[in-house]
């Protein structure tokens, strides 16, 4: 498989071609119990499909599409794209990345049920999970219509936990489900004190509000121990998969 390339210039043609001509790809990356060390789910990371560089990562393309009001269709886009290959993964939970922007559409939770539904599956084996890696605030809506998504089964995750803008009043104050742990947060729990005891505490908070914490960015067998220490739920991470096309990880699933 050709490896996904980081920070590419964005084109609009490209983006418009991901949410109406099928260019856009999932590949699926593992995500592991720590009881069993089993793949008990996956996360679904979108690829931009380009002429010349392969498939490249979509960081600048969800950025484009926030600016000119197309990241719900882009959302949407990705959705079918990972349905079609999640009816192959024998009901095995799938995680969605979604903008905190789309969380202000009323209509956002039924259009994205839809996507789902449309392909023979079930809101409930889906969680969506919502990027706190950039300073973008929850506006008016966000809690109806998070609100609104759990209702239809949807789990929510708050995702990059730690990256350095995550509000902790958000766990208390929306029907969150999942803590993801951000992979730098992680590395630098391995290195300094002061990080180690604010995870440590984070993880505590987060297990008392009820939600189940995955642990990201698990590259090594201390990372691994440390978090097993933790008692998080699930790790992801290139000690334990990388992410991959469809058909490999089918592969991979059939060898778990």
């Amino acid at each position: 498989e050709t490896a996904a390339r980081r920070n590419p210039p964005a084109d609009r043609s490209l983006l418009e071609a991901a949410i109406e001509r099928g260019g856009l790809h999932p590949f699926f990356h593992a995500k592991v119990s720590m009881a069993t060390r089993k793949i008990v789910g996956a996360e679904a990371l979108a690829r931009i499909a380009t002429p010349q560089m392969g498939f490249v990562s979509p960081a600048a393309y969800v950025e484009l599409a926030e600016r000119n009001q197309r990241i719900d269709a882009l959302t949407y886009a990705m959705a079918r794209a990972v349905a079609k290959h999640a009816v192959s993964f024998g009901g095995l939970p799938c995680s969605i990345n979604i903008s905190p922007m789309s969380l202000e559409r009323t209509e956002f939770p039924g259009l994205m049920a839809k996507a789902i539904e449309d392909a023979g599956l079930k809101c409930e084996q889906f969680t969506l999970e919502v990027t706190e890696s950039r300073a973008i605030e929850f506006g008016v809506n966000a809690f109806d219509t998070m609100s609104a998504l759990r209702q239809m089964g949807f789990g929510l995750a708050v995702d990059d936990f730690g990256a350095g803008v995550t509000n902790v009043d958000r766990l208390r104050n929306f029907p969150f489900t999942e803590v993801k742990i951000d992979p730098a947060f992680t590395r630098l729990a391995m290195q300094e004190a002061f990080a180690k005891a604010a995870l440590v505490s984070c993880v505590r908070l987060a297990r008392e509000y009820g939600l189940r914490i995955v642990a990201e960015g698990v590259e090594t067998q201390e990372m691994w121990d440390f978090m097993t220490w933790l008692k998080v739920d699930e790790a992801q991470g290139f000690l334990l998969s990388k992410p991959m096309q469809p058909a490999d990880f089918c592969e991979l699933l059939k060898r778990d």
